[in-house]
């Protein structure tokens, strides 16, 4: 959890400071203060249990129609149910998970805790930065950092401001600081030239950018010059037990509408079959985690190793956190968890109900509109796979730093996680193991952002090129807050992707999961 944002322009002595960091969170009737109230329990309970019934009864009727085939209307109506199922199982389990999650997040090492049990106002600040994407109180990148990077890419966050105050749309605020503001700029510039080194030079604007901030109490989150997001590990546990909780929800969703279903479906429809007593069949899920983990990082750090060698990014570190009493071990285990319920959720989601449900629902009226099966089929698959990376982009929309750019590459992405599905024979756990091994090394070995995602601590540290007045902007190439996926090399980091399952898989599988579709929805 990161402290209160207001400590910013009212900084605490050392001694009060260190009281703030290590005081043992208080144990009495207050310290459930930010927990959650009895009114989002109620909702967490009331909704999944409401939704559950209507899904017996809307689901247990009839699903065929007098050819004795599922009717198209009846695979829409089961998507509906699961995407609400979904959503409400997902919020009851992590508002279970919160509470486990906050006590553990304030006992962790460089957690920070309410100066008293019942100061309600620090409370609720603790609680609003858990939503925040970058913790602005973080001093990053760090004075040995600075240090490391040529004189060129140093930058003061004032370099920015102009531009962030547009995106703010603050106008009036903008006309009252816009005075001071350029003094700042003129005192950073005039320090800047006496400085001898790299490390001077941060130093002596540093101070001037937190006294701006505090005078226009204008957060630089928007444009950091650095572009990445960071936050405390005690915020990441928190937003692990968001994700987990959503992870188990779309198992949980999964089981209940192939359970409640008068289709006589089952998991395996939609590729998510868990190990079985069957030693072949675990091997089988095992090398499918195994070469998509391997294909995923592999082709990141391809890209990784393309944009050091082009000197888009700088390499500043190795195993460090951004708060350094923290543990290291313990934030990379919350971005494992993390990265371990987004890959779960997404693929179950997208490529388990929208991709494989929507190929048998959009097949099932296709057989009318063409003669041979073959077409139908194909028809159903294209349109399957536009309607599923249409809506893996969309859901990135307000990722932080996202653009057209970073939505037209997660479109491409999403064909790629469509392709893994087909070339595997309609299973899901080689496009697991894509997804997690792209998004854990992306962010949490390599130090590249993805997709806007906070990170706690990385393997190796690194920089990526400033957006500097007056000279080319880099932005465009790697990516800026959004990370690689916004970034050029992108595109060819899913080709790279595709080409290696191909070589690996083959088309045997893609062809026995077509042949099955058809068989499945023909008469």
């Amino acid at each position: 959890l990161a402290p209160p944002a207001r400590a910013l322009a009212a900084p605490r002595s050392a001694a009060a400071q260190t009281r703030w960091l290590h005081q043992p969170p208080a144990r009495n009737k207050h310290n459930n203060i930010n927990m959650p109230t009895n009114t989002e329990w109620a909702i967490a309970l009331v909704l999944p249990l409401n939704l559950t019934l209507a899904a017996w009864y809307l689901l247990s009727t009839s699903s065929e129609d007098n050819n004795h085939n599922v009717t198209p209307s009846y695979y829409f109506k089961l998507w509906c149910f699961y995407f609400f199922l979904d959503a409400t199982y997902g919020y009851l389990l992590h508002t279970i998970l919160l509470v486990p999650a906050r006590w553990i997040a304030r006992r962790l090492p460089g957690a920070v805790v309410p100066s008293s049990s019942d100061n309600e106002e620090e409370n609720k600040l603790l609680v609003q930065q858990e939503e925040s994407s970058n913790d602005i109180s973080l001093d990053w990148p760090s004075m040995d950092a600075i240090a490391k990077l040529p004189q060129d890419w140093v930058v003061s966050r004032l370099d920015t401001f102009d531009k962030e105050r547009k995106v703010s749309g603050d106008d009036n605020e903008g006309r009252q600081v816009s005075k001071s503001t350029k003094k700042q700029k003129k005192k950073v510039k005039a320090k800047n030239s006496k400085s001898v080194n790299n490390s001077q030079q941060y130093n002596n604007t540093l101070s001037d950018e937190k006294s701006t901030n505090a005078t226009t109490k204008h957060k630089t989150s928007t444009h950091q010059p650095y572009y990445l997001n960071h936050v405390r590990g005690s915020t990441r546990i928190r937003q692990a037990s968001q994700r987990i909780g959503a992870a188990v929800g779309s198992i949980l969703a999964s089981y209940m509408i192939c359970h409640l279903s008068a289709a006589s479906m089952t998991l395996q429809d939609i590729g998510w079959t868990f190990p079985s007593t069957r030693n072949d069949y675990n091997m089988l899920v095992m090398q499918d985690l195994a070469w998509g983990f391997l294909i995923g990082s592999s082709i990141v750090t391809i890209i990784f190793i393309m944009e050091v060698c082009l000197g888009w990014i700088k390499i500043v570190g190795f195993f460090q956190t951004v708060v350094p009493n923290e543990s290291f071990a313990i934030n990379f285990l919350w971005d494992v968890l993390f990265h371990v319920g987004v890959s779960i959720n997404e693929e179950v989601m997208l490529r388990g109900w929208m991709f494989m449900l929507g190929c048998c629902g959009i097949l099932v009226m296709a057989l009318d509109w063409f003669e041979e099966s073959s077409t139908a089929a194909t028809f159903s698959i294209v349109a399957s796979i536009i309607l599923q990376s249409s809506l893996f982009s969309f859901l990135h929309l307000h990722s932080p730093g996202s653009t057209h750019v970073s939505l037209l590459n997660l479109f491409l992405g999403g064909i790629a996680a469509s392709i893994n599905v087909m070339v595997a024979g309609g299973s899901l756990w080689l496009g697991i193991g894509w997804h997690f091994g792209w998004n854990i090394f992306m962010g949490h070995v390599l130090g590249r952002s993805t997709s806007g995602i906070p990170m706690s601590c990385a393997c190796i540290d690194v920089v990526p090129r400033p957006k500097i007045s007056g000279k080319k902007c880099f932005e465009t190439y790697h990516g800026g807050t959004f990370g690689p996926e916004q970034g050029v090399l992108a595109p060819l980091a899913y080709i790279i992707g595709i080409l290696l399952v191909v070589f690996v898989y083959g088309f045997d599988g893609m062809r026995v999961w077509r042949d099955g579709l058809i068989s499945s929805c023909s008469l």
